[in-house]
C-alpha cells in the first residue's frame, strides 16, 4: 500500500537553504572583521582613549554592546531608548552607556550597561572585540562598539527607566544595501539611516550597523 505524502518545493528548499548559508557566512565574516581589528574588549579605558589620537578632553567616552542573536536567521538586539531620559531620549541605539569607576575594562562597561538596561545577563554573552571607535557628529561621544554572540539561553526583557522596548534588527535587513540610506536635507542631512523599518534607525546607531555591514560583505 502507498502513503501519500505531501509534495515538496525542491527550488523553495534550495532557495531557504543558499539564505541560511548566505546569513552564516554573512556571520562568521563579521566576527573575522571583528577580530582583525585587534581591539580587545578586555582593554582598559585609559588603554582605549588611545586609539583616539586627537582626543583633547572634551570627548565623552562610552561602550555599546552589539549583541547579535545566532538565530537561523542572525539578529542584532536594539532598544528604544525611553522618552524621559535627558539625552537621545526615544531614539533607537545599542545598549550602552558612559564607563563607571568599578568598570576595569572597555567590555565591562558594555556588559554592565546591557545588564541594566535589558536585563541581559553577562554571561549569557560571548565577547569578540571591538570595532573601531565612531564618534557623533554633534554631542562630541566617542563610542566603542563591542561586539558579542549571546547564549541560547540568553533572556532580555526591558528596564523601563531606561528603555521603552527591546527588538531585534535582522540579517535580512544588514545585508541589503538598498535599505541604507544617507538623509539630503534638513537637520539630519548628510546622517546615515536605515529604510523601511518600522523603528527609525539612523545616526551612530545606523552608522555602526553600516561598520558590521562592510565586514559581513567581504565574507569569502
Amino acid at each position: 500500500m502507498s502513503i501519500d505524502r505531501p509534495a515538496t518545493d525542491d527550488s523553495a528548499s534550495a532557495e531557504q537553504l543558499f539564505h541560511d548559508a548566505t546569513k552564516r557566512s554573512a556571520l562568521q565574516a563579521i566576527l573575522r572583521g571583528v577580530e582583525s581589528f585587534q581591539i580587545p574588549t578586555s582593554i582598559d579605558w585609559p588603554a582605549a582613549r588611545q586609539h583616539f589620537p586627537d582626543n583633547d578632553g572634551q570627548w565623552k567616552f562610552s561602550a555599546v554592546l552589539i549583541a547579535i542573536v545566532p538565530r537561523p536567521e542572525p539578529t542584532i538586539l536594539l532598544t528604544q531608548r525611553s522618552s524621559g531620559l535627558s539625552e537621545y531620549s526615544s531614539h533607537v541605539s545599542f545598549p550602552g552607556g558612559r564607563p563607571e569607576a568599578a568598570d576595569s575594562t572597555v567590555g565591562a562597561t558594555a556588559l554592565r550597561e546591557a545588564f541594566e538596561e535589558i536585563r541581559l545577563a553577562p554571561n549569557a554573552v560571548r565577547l569578540i572585540g571591538c570595532l573601531p571607535l565612531h564618534k557623533t557628529r554633534k554631542r562630541n561621544h566617542a563610542i566603542f562598539p563591542v561586539v558579542g554572540i549571546t547564549s541560547e539561553s540568553a533572556r532580555w526583557e526591558v528596564s523601563p527607566a531606561e528603555v521603552e522596548s527591546i527588538f531585534e534588527f535582522p540579517f535580512n535587513a544588514l545585508l541589503n544595501p538598498d535599505l541604507l540610506r544617507q538623509y539630503v536635507d534638513g537637520e539630519r542631512a548628510g546622517a546615515w539611516y536605515w529604510a523601511e523599518q518600522q523603528h527609525d534607525i539612523w545616526g551612530v546607531t545606523a552608522l555602526i550597523l553600516k561598520s558590521l555591514a562592510a565586514l559581513a560583505s567581504a565574507r569569502e
